[in-house]
């Protein structure tokens, strides 16, 4: 979440959503495939964001590339 780096901010911030003193949180639909989402990653939904931006194909590039290279490693020690 860009405004919440911290797990513990997160957690209270929760608490409070369940405690039902903070609203709840809205949900936009998708502009490119309408699915429901809390707006993360601006107009987009998780999906639609890793598909459609550099930022989001990067993303997937990079954890491919470490996900291979452990792997390569674990077949190397077996």
């Amino acid at each position: 979440m860009p405004n919440d780096p911290t797990a513990a901010a997160r957690s209270r911030r929760y608490r409070e959503r369940q405690a039902e003193r903070l609203p709840p949180v809205a949900r936009v639909p998708c502009q490119a495939c309408g699915t429901l989402h809390t707006g993360k990653h601006a107009p987009w939904c998780q999906r639609c964001w890793l598909r459609l931006t550099p930022e989001g194909r990067a993303d997937v590039a990079e954890r491919v590339r470490r996900s291979r290279a452990r792997r390569r490693l674990a077949d190397d020690n077996s």
